[in-house]
């Protein structure tokens, strides 16, 4: 793994999901005893989100070509995990994504790498169980590495080599956002659901380097505007209409 900064972000997230399923779980089993409102239903999915973020990377970009550097250019689409659930109208959601774009040249390698991690919860505008259109808010949390390496010739005598000085560069960003958008989402033993999200950003931007918490100051500015998911899901859905007609039999 070339960014090892990112061991114990990986580590949270997974802990978070798991955490989830178990809250999920809990909520699902409770509400799923009351029987009082016809179009109640309950369902947990493990989902594969993909997200398409939407950055502004001008500033940032400009100066690292002013030092020689090539742009920073994310993945436009970024695959991830996650788990959503289903209650009475309300969506839980939480999901982990992560892409990197690599650009490999004669004499340097670039890794620039996208990540975010988000919790939200949203409520239908419609009562039937298996459509659903809902507004959302959250919490998201989104991060950018940017690598630059220069390479050694493939073929150096070993002098040389001992005396070559290699750039290279490491910068590290992250920051939370106020989470806001729609969703449409389909749901039955399967789940299929589209975002479009917009960020309000809940902190100053910061650069750091190499793994240590040291701010650049001066830094240029990057954000976080907005962006659009696509999630497959698998799970099941509980309906009281299903218990009824299962009691009937």
């Amino acid at each position: 793994m070339k960014f090892t900064n990112l061991i114990s972000y990986r580590y949270k997230s997974i802990s978070m999901l798991l955490g989830l399923f178990g809250l999920t779980s809990v909520i699902n089993s409770a509400l799923a005893q009351s029987d009082t409102l016809k179009n109640d239903a309950f369902g947990t999915y493990i989902i594969m989100p993909i997200e398409f973020p939407v950055t502004d990377r001008t500033a940032l970009n400009e100066k690292l070509n002013a030092s020689g550097l090539p742009d920073a250019i994310h993945p436009a689409a970024n695959a991830g995990i996650g788990i959503q659930a289903y209650a009475n109208r309300f969506f839980f959601t939480v999901a982990f994504n992560k892409g990197t774009r690599e650009r490999e040249e004669d004499t340097y390698l670039t890794e620039v790498e996208y990540r975010s991690t988000s919790f939200n919860v949203g409520y239908s505008l419609t009562k039937s169980h298996m459509f659903s259109v809902y507004p959302y808010a959250g919490l998201k949390m989104s991060g950018l590495n940017y690598l630059y390496r220069e390479k050694v010739p493939a073929e150096i005598p070993f002098e040389d080599y001992l005396e070559q000085d290699l750039k290279y560069l490491e910068l590290n960003q992250s920051r939370a956002h106020l989470d806001l958008g729609l969703g449409i989402s389909a749901q039955w033993f399967y789940l299929v659901n589209a975002r479009a999200g917009y960020l309000v950003p809940f902190e100053k931007y910061k650069w750091t380097i190499n793994n240590a918490d040291t701010d650049l100051t001066g830094s240029p500015g990057m954000k976080y505007k907005s962006y659009f998911s696509l999630t497959f899901g698998l799970g099941s859905l509980f309906t009281n209409d299903m218990e009824r007609n299962h009691n009937r039999r």
